[in-house]
């Protein structure tokens, strides 16, 4: 089977699984809202920081500001990763997908890049958004922390990963749960403590350094890699269409 072969089912089901994010309200309020608030906080933060009566100083104000960048790629896949089997279920269209011409690992790859790639572009729009302001709008120590390079260095690096893991993680869930709300609650449990390591970064309790977002980015690629594999051994094609 030739490469073009192999991209064309999962480009059909890619198309298939925006359209139906589309017509998802809670996925389009979770797509739309979030990265919405987790522009606005920062550019607040940015706005009313005041080097005098601000805690830890510079350093911690853009560190927090940034905290809502990173969770961005991780927040809005969960909702759409809890949606993509379970949902396909409960709308009884999950069957009829499953007897098109696509394997496991193609199914699996639509699904995966359908909810990957939004949450990665929202993600740096909303930051390309932020750096822009800050670079009109700020001026002097709070200008230069805010466009300091190793912040995006780190950012344009780990968000891909980081939804990948998001995404993959909630995939999991999702065809085991039984509810939708379940896999949402399940993936919270995991992701949200997950982000640990990348918190003590932004509260510089870790120097926010380029071998500090390397080594990050390192750790990201061995956990997809293996959620990717556990992926495609632990679904099974009867089990997701009967699973109630």
């Amino acid at each position: 089977m030739t490469t073009l072969q192999v991209s064309m089912p999962v480009r059909a089901l890619v198309r298939k699984e925006l359209r139906e994010y589309r017509r998802h309200r809670m996925i389009m309020l979770t797509a739309v809202i979030l990265p919405i608030a987790f522009l606005v906080l920062p550019i607040v933060n940015l706005v009313l920081f005041n080097a005098e009566t601000s805690l830890g100083g510079v350093d911690l104000a853009v560190g927090q500001a940034m905290f809502c960048f990173f969770l961005t790629p991780v927040i809005i896949p969960a909702t759409m990763a809890a949606f993509s089997v379970i949902g396909e279920r409960d709308q009884g269209t999950l069957e009829p997908l499953l007897t098109l011409p696509l394997s496991d690992r193609e199914f699996l790859a639509g699904k995966v890049f359908a909810i990957v790639a939004p949450a990665v572009l929202v993600s740096f729009g909303i930051y390309l958004v932020y750096t822009g302001i800050a670079f009109v709008g700020t001026e002097g120590e709070i200008r230069a922390a805010t466009l300091d390079w190793t912040w995006p260095f780190g950012f344009f690096l780990l968000t891909p990963l980081l939804a990948g893991f998001s995404t993959l993680a909630g995939m999991a869930f999702s065809v085991r749960a039984r509810d939708i709300r379940v896999a949402e609650h399940l993936s919270g449990l995991v992701l949200l403590p997950s982000m640990l390591p990348l918190m003590l970064v932004v509260t510089q309790a870790i120097p926010a350094r380029p071998v500090t977002w390397l080594a990050l980015a390192a750790a990201l690629v061995l956990i997809d890699a293996t959620l990717w594999r556990l992926a495609l051994r632990a679904f099974d094609r009867e089990r997701a269409i009967s699973a109630s």
